[in-house]
């Protein structure tokens, strides 16, 4: 075989592995890239007013196993936010005394408090499985942190969590727990 013959056969050979290599780093569908914009469609289909969304956060889509798609960590600091917009609430209507049923922004608060706290418990009650058995690998979470505004054009801050699947195709789960 003549010398210029090799080197032909060494520089092509040489491009198609790393034409490999570079198409499927680069090309692949990683699940954790498609959680997130899985993610993004979602929350733009879940506010009422999607052009006024400010994403302000994306965590890392984190794995979730079995059917506790929460960590006790993460029920902690849900209910710490909770407890904040409880003691906003109580000093805006004088511990719910004086409640103004014409404020639709601090009614509106209430409402996604009261729903935040309902997917709480629904989420907490789901751990039916054995503490000590290892738990299969059933999908991704993301959270997302954004501010947006009502339809009466009023602003909030809130964070919406997204459970997938395994393959971050589809939407699982979701719940908004409302910020302060």
């Amino acid at each position: 075989m003549r010398p210029g013959m090799k080197l032909a056969i060494l520089l092509i050979s040489g491009v198609l592995i790393w034409g490999g290599i570079f198409f499927f780093a680069c090309c692949s569908n990683n699940p954790k890239e498609r959680a997130r914009l899985v993610a993004e469609k979602s929350l733009m289909a879940c506010v009422d007013c999607p052009e006024t969304v400010e994403i302000k956060a994306f965590s890392d889509a984190d794995s979730v196993f079995g059917r506790e798609y929460i960590t006790l960590d993460e029920r902690v600091s849900i209910a710490t936010a909770m407890m904040n917009i409880s003691s906003r609430v109580m000093e805006q209507t004088d511990n719910m005394e004086n409640i103004n049923f014409q404020d639709v922004e601090l009614a509106g608060l209430m409402e996604r408090q009261m729903s935040a706290m309902s997917a709480l418990r629904s989420l907490a009650g789901l751990s039916l499985e054995k503490p000590d058995k290892p738990k299969p690998f059933t999908g991704w979470k993301v959270k997302v942190e954004y501010e947006a505004k009502t339809i009466d054009g009023k602003p909030y801050h809130s964070e919406y969590w997204f459970i997938l699947d395994k393959d971050a195709d589809c939407v699982i789960k979701s719940f908004e727990i409302p910020l302060i």
